[in-house]
């Protein structure tokens, strides 16, 4: 084989396994996924034997790995082929495990991977109304306990639902703490979850490649925002201790049904008693007594085992829906098979108030997908009739100013139309004015024009042009 071709092989009890491929060997590659930090997720044309069994997607870098990367890679390919059979099973479930080095000539390209979609992903309503499959991540369940629901999953995210995905999350980083590796970079995207039968949650960690594998690291750091260790902490990312950090606020904002919580705070009340000393201990920044995964995956299962964490802890209430004005209700539309014309509209404030707490979708929604989800709330359990609107200051100065428009104009109209009628009435002898004057009290002669003798000279009047 040439040298764009060439790769290296395991002999393995269950065969040859390939832990090098060009990127040539996969056919054309088909993008999934828009350009991260690192790069960018391929489906491949065809799959080169040796990859095992399974779907496999290609990761290619933006640009060239920093010197070093390939031995890396290739050790964490090696390592994870090399695991019995029922470990690198558990490996696989927790983590999308580099499968082989993808290589542009000699030179580290990409890494060959396994698909996890099919696991992952799942079929959201979108602000149009369509359904999308979307990969669920760690994101998505940082809202309000309908999101999910609102989003036409049959999954409600109550603080039960929260504990058993915190639980399985300290799974997987314990089993990768026990290998010596750092996942570093912890953060919602990079966390997929899927609930299964039962509604028992999965978890699995992808973009494996950038992780802290036995001391060195393969690609250059990268941190999320708002995941990331405080600066004033000075410290690294790379160790199990900032592991322990970020461990502390996943918990922390599934519970608080928050994206940016930092600190317990306000959010304390939303946090199991049981877990509330980890907590303290994991966001502080003394990192050696920050717990290790193993003390939280204790203190999780107790909390399950006990059970009635919905009604000690039933999550912070919706956030209040926000009128700012309305002109008129519309029209009353036909409702669904079974529900009365208008039932369905007044169900659907309330889908809309709880889409409001539900944040945003950082990831595939945008910001009007709360919008959107609402139409999947209203099939659910119809929420109390809104009250009436109260009409605030502001709209109360705007009628006021037009109807004080209304009245200047019709004044100044009456105005002008009398001013009108005065000027067209002329003054009788005597004084008198009007019709009565001329031709006695009630008369309704019509008016005759008449000429009047302005001068006293006695030269021959000048011809009237509208005489009598």
């Amino acid at each position: 084989m040439g040298s764009g071709s060439v790769s290296a092989l395991v002999d393995l009890g269950a065969g040859i396994e390939r832990r090098a491929l060009a990127v040539e060997e996969f056919g054309e590659l088909v993008p999934i996924s828009r350009f991260g930090g690192q790069g960018r997720v391929y489906r491949p044309a065809g799959i080169p034997a040796g990859l095992g069994p399974g779907p496999v997607v290609v990761k290619l870098y933006r640009r060239p790995p920093p010197a070093g990367a390939d031995q890396v890679l290739r050790e964490m390919v090696a390592w994870g082929h090399l695991l019995e059979s029922d470990q690198r099973a558990a490996l696989q479930r927790v983590a999308a495990w580099p499968l082989a080095v993808v290589r542009r000539g000699r030179l580290a390209a990409g890494i060959a991977m396994p698909d996890v979609s099919g696991r992952f992903s799942a079929p959201f309503v979108m602000p149009s109304g369509r359904r999308e499959r979307v990969l669920l991540t760690l994101e998505h369940l940082l809202g309000a306990d309908d999101f999910l629901q609102l989003r036409g999953l049959g999954v409600r995210l109550d603080t039960f639902s929260r504990a058993e995905v915190a639980e399985r999350i300290c799974d997987a980083l314990a089993l990768l703490h026990r290998h010596a590796i750092v996942a570093s970079d912890i953060a919602p995207n990079n966390l997929l979850i899927a609930f299964g039968a039962g509604d028992e949650p999965e978890v699995c960690l992808i973009d494996c490649d950038s992780m802290v594998f036995h001391g060195r690291q393969a690609l250059v750091p990268v941190q999320t925002g708002d995941w990331e260790l405080p600066a004033d902490f000075a410290e690294s990312p790379n160790t199990r201790a900032a592991d322990a950090y970020k461990l502390g606020l996943v918990v922390l904002r599934l519970f608080a049904r928050s994206h940016d919580a930092r600190a317990a705070g306000a959010h304390v009340r939303h946090v199991p008693v049981e877990l509330r000393g980890l907590l303290a201990c994991a966001l502080d920044r003394d990192a050696v007594n920050r717990p290790p995964v193993g003390e939280w995956q204790r203190a999780l299962r107790g909390l399950l085992a006990g059970g009635r964490l919905n009604n000690r802890y039933p999550g912070p209430a919706p956030a209040p829906r926000v009128v700012v004005g309305r002109a008129a209700a519309p029209e009353p539309r036909p409702g669904p098979a079974g529900m009365p014309a208008g039932a369905a509209r007044s169900a659907a404030p309330g889908a809309f108030a709880r889409a409001a707490g539900a944040g945003a979708f950082a990831g595939a929604a945008g910001a009007g997908a709360f919008a959107g989800a609402a139409g999947a709330g209203a099939t659910g359990a119809a929420a109390p009739a809104t009250p009436p609107l109260q009409l605030n200051g502001a709209l109360w100065l705007r009628r006021a100013v037009v109807v004080a428009w209304i009245v200047a104009g019709t004044a100044v109209l009456l105005l002008v139309l009398s001013r009108l009628f005065a000027g067209a009435i002329p003054v009788a002898d005597g004084g008198g004015t009007g019709a009565g004057a001329q031709f006695g009290t009630g008369a309704t002669s019509p008016y005759t024009y008449r000429s009047y003798d302005y001068g006293r000279q006695s030269a021959p009047a000048a011809p009237l042009l509208y005489g009598p």
